[in-house]
């Protein structure tokens, strides 16, 4: 995984980077309200369709619920990491590493993930894989109706 930046990020960058920390003691103890104070009540949170709990979601709770899925899917090992930021006065675009196991399999990764903050939370994301195939094959669980 690529190294941190050492740059110290704007305010946005800081809201970001402290919704990615938290995630860590929320994953620990599976209390997700941790993640409350970081994510408007009615976010829009676009994630890449490659798994069931995944594409676009409506709302903190349908949010909330993406990130308890995917941490059951990978026996909690799913763990994120901003490596780096770049903001505007509205957005931040942030470049995250990842990494995962599920079943025998273990993956990582790194995303660009583009978040609009307003009041201090997030409330739209756009995420967008470095390999989505890598991303398709190791979800693997969309149900295409």
């Amino acid at each position: 995984m690529p190294s941190d930046d050492s740059r110290a990020p704007g305010p946005l960058g800081t809201v970001i980077r402290a919704f990615y920390d938290a995630r860590r003691p929320a994953r620990r103890t599976g209390d997700l309200s941790l993640l409350n104070p970081f994510i408007a009540a009615d976010v829009r949170w676009c994630e890449p369709d490659v798994g069931a709990h995944m594409g676009v979601l409506e709302g903190r709770d349908a949010v909330l619920d993406m990130i308890r899925r995917a941490l059951e899917t990978t026996a909690g090992s799913f763990d994120l990491r901003v490596t780096s930021t770049v903001e505007t006065a509205t957005h931040v675009a942030a470049s995250v590493a990842w990494s995962a196991v599920k079943g025998e399999r273990r993956i990582e990764g790194q995303e660009l993930a583009v978040f609009e903050v307003r009041n201090g939370r997030i409330v739209s994301a756009w995420f967008h894989p470095g390999d989505i195939a890598d991303d398709e094959a190791f979800w693997g669980e969309v149900d295409k109706d």
